[in-house]
């Protein structure tokens, strides 16, 4: 299944929250938990019960992501710091008194909580999908510093979607006050005050239904830009690749890492 939408990014990002596990609820088998899967969920719940926070931050895998554009958590030392943002009380609330009927083993991907809030793969957290009033604070202010640091002609923006880099340029897509997306390229190396080389507008989002992965599609006359986020995918995995075709043929094709 793909869906092509233009929704607002308030509603984006709420939907982005949820999109990996229902998508992947929607496409593929779910499973009771096993008694060893159950016991591997209890033994997380009883940490949160204890409110054990170091533990906690030793039970996770990172870089742990975070919306856009709050950095990532590289590790159990910066969780520690960042835990009650990330893991606020309602959130630890909703794993501590978590139902086994509230617990979904999705094959290799893990065990994921309520339709994908909280991954788990038996031994560590996957990923968090849930967004904390704190970290919608957050992202307000680190919004408001990246415009202090754009040129001029990028200031005007709802929100940040996405920035990556790859070997031959630096992309940001911005969502805009019209529910649009826009793509700036500049050169690597080239700061995002400069003046953009590219700039395209009235993109759009195509979510893949094969597990939250999606991508975000800018027409330029014959030439197809297309940025592609995968959110789930192998270690070896690229966090975007970009793509751009003339008509049907490909002319480039890079992989991208997220920057900020």
């Amino acid at each position: 299944m793909r869906l092509i939408t233009t929704m607002s990014h308030e509603k984006l990002s709420r939907y982005k929250i949820y999109l990996a596990g229902i998508l992947m609820a929607c496409s593929l088998p779910v499973f009771a938990l096993t008694p060893t899967e159950q016991k591997q969920v209890d033994h997380l719940k009883q940490l949160f019960k204890q409110d054990n926070t170091h533990a906690i931050a030793q039970s996770i895998r990172y870089p742990l992501q975070r919306e856009t554009p709050i950095p990532a958590i590289h590790n159990a030392k910066e969780m520690e710091k960042r835990f009650d943002q990330v893991f606020d009380a309602q959130l630890k609330q909703d794993i501590r008194h978590s139902k086994p009927s509230q617990w979904s083993a999705m094959g290799w991907r893990g065990l994921m909580l309520d339709g994908g809030k909280v991954w788990f793969d038996g031994e560590k957290i996957t990923a968090v999908n849930y967004s904390s009033k704190a970290e919608q604070q957050y992202k307000l202010e680190l919004t408001a510093a990246q415009k202090q640091r754009l040129h001029p002609s990028l200031k005007s923006f709802k929100t940040p979607v996405l920035a990556f880099k790859t070997k031959s340029f630096n992309v940001r897509i911005d969502e805009l006050d019209n529910g649009k997306y826009r793509y700036a390229s500049w050169k690597a190396g080239q700061k995002q005050s400069a003046q953009p080389s590219l700039v395209l507008n009235n993109g759009t989002v195509v979510f893949d239904g094969s597990g939250g992965n999606h991508a975000y599609i800018f027409k330029n006359g014959a030439y197809t830009y297309t940025a592609a986020r995968n959110v789930l995918g192998t270690s070896n995995s690229p966090e975007v690749n970009l793509i751009v075709k003339r008509g049907a043929n490909a002319i480039l094709k890079q992989d991208g890492s997220l920057s900020q």
